[in-house]
């Protein structure tokens, strides 16, 4: 069960990170993990958790939570949203509106939560 503060911020604040925030910049994931980590961490803890977290993003093979599909793996080599999901569409031939690609990110936001959990847990705990 999660209480005070954090049953107190709303999802929606994080609605715009999906699509690289609009922009196919940084992949919403990563962007929303960082500010989970920031909200209990000191600034030197947060940035230590998210320069670990990055590296362990580009060398992640996503999507590890695979629920409904059995998709193909790859390593996106970098945070950008438009990289990231690039990789997994030229080596699958998905298109960007198809529901495996969507499975693909829904996936990846899955595995980083548990990585960021994994991460706070072992750092705060």
């Amino acid at each position: 069960m999660v209480g005070y503060p954090f049953d107190h911020i709303p999802p929606q604040a994080f609605i715009t990170a999906a699509g690289g925030y609009g922009q196919a910049s940084l992949c919403g994931t990563v962007g929303v993990a960082a500010a989970c980590i920031g909200s209990v961490c000191d600034a030197d803890t947060s940035k230590k958790l998210l320069a670990d977290l990055s590296k362990w993003y580009k060398a992640a093979e996503f999507p590890m939570y695979q629920p409904e599909h059995d998709l193909p793996t790859t390593v996106a080599g970098s945070v950008m949203c438009d990289v990231s999901v690039g990789e997994f569409m030229e080596a699958t031939g998905f298109e960007y509106g198809s529901t495996e690609r969507k499975a693909r990110c829904a996936g990846t936001a899955a595995d980083v939560t548990g990585k960021v959990v994994e991460m706070l847990n072992a750092e705060l705990a």
